[in-house]
């Protein structure tokens, strides 16, 4: 009996010691992310996004929007065309529903993603047929002050930089488990300037996915805060030009903005399918208004990503 109980023993030890260093060669092995989701894909998004806005003695204001997105990948000759096709979008603020047939509309863009064979974005189709719709569904005059928003360069924009944050710079790159990486990223906002963050990337752990096993990135960034003060500094001083053309900006006026935030992201380096995501972002802004003075405002947003394959 005891010669079974030591056979036992160092089966159970051989067990481990084999699976403990196969995990270890497992962790310092090679990872090569590679765009490659297969022939056809379709799947759902959820996304699920709170903003509290703190204006201190002017009040709190939370609003929570929960949206369902169909994705449909399919490979073409030339690489892959995604398709988003909006589903369904609830809307929340201080916890009661709201009906904002506006932002419905500007929520229900059917877009297409173009990509080159190697998951590269080079082209967003899709806003100018919706913006032509949607002029024709609201009054001249709400589709006039919209316009601002309704730049389809500036939407492109947006979704390339949320593209190649979240897939298209990791698009052939080679890691390691443990690999950090610091970048300063320069990002064009709308209104021509452009705005600079530090991120630093960590790539920090294989997780199981499915049935096979995914990677878990953490990225943390923060601004710039004179390139932002700078950008908040000419916002202001137009807005106050706007609204009182005769008042003059003083120099002892306070202009300034931070931003950070953190996200956490699972994706598979063999397909770069993403299986879950959540992210955290703080704004923080000292406006000068002509009516308040100086007024803080501290906004806060989580979202949250979950799929269903």
């Amino acid at each position: 009996m005891t010669n079974l109980i030591n056979v036992a023993k160092w089966t159970i030890t051989i067990f481990l010691l084999v699976y403990f260093n196969s995990s270890i060669s497992k962790e310092n092995d090679k990872i090569k992310f590679s765009f490659a989701p297969g022939e056809y894909v379709s799947f759902i998004q959820k996304l699920t996004i709170i903003k509290e806005k703190d204006m201190g003695s002017n009040g709190m204001q939370r609003d929570e929007s929960v949206s369902t997105t169909k994705i449909t990948i399919r490979k073409t000759q030339s690489g892959w065309n995604i398709l988003a096709e909006p589903k369904k979008l609830s809307m929340k603020r201080n916890g009661k529903k709201i009906n904002n047939p506006i932002v419905s509309l500007l929520s229900s863009a059917i877009i297409t993603y173009k990509l080159d064979s190697d998951g590269n974005i080079i082209d967003v189709d899709g806003y100018g047929q919706f913006i032509e719709r949607f002029s024709k569904l609201v009054p001249p005059k709400i589709f006039e002050q919209l316009t601002p928003m309704l730049n389809i360069e500036a939407l492109k924009r947006k979704e390339f930089a949320e593209w190649n944050g979240r897939i298209g710079d990791y698009v052939g790159a080679v890691v390691q488990i443990g690999d950090s990486f610091l970048v300063d990223v320069p990002y064009q906002i709308p209104n021509g300037l452009t705005i600079h963050y530090n991120v630093k990337t960590h790539i920090t752990a294989l997780v199981p996915c499915g049935d096979t096993e995914c990677v878990r990135i953490e990225q943390s960034y923060d601004s710039q805060a004179d390139n932002l003060a700078k950008m908040a500094g000419e916002v202001v001083s137009n807005v106050s030009e706007a609204v009182a053309p005769n008042r003059h900006q003083s120099s002892q006026e306070r202009n300034t903005m931070i931003i950070k935030g953190n996200v956490t992201r699972v994706i598979n380096p063999e397909t770069m399918l993403i299986f879950g995501e959540e992210s955290y972002r703080m704004i923080y802004m000292e406006m000068n208004t002509p009516n308040l003075g100086i007024v803080p405002v501290r906004t806060t947003e989580t979202r949250k990503y979950e799929f269903q394959y």
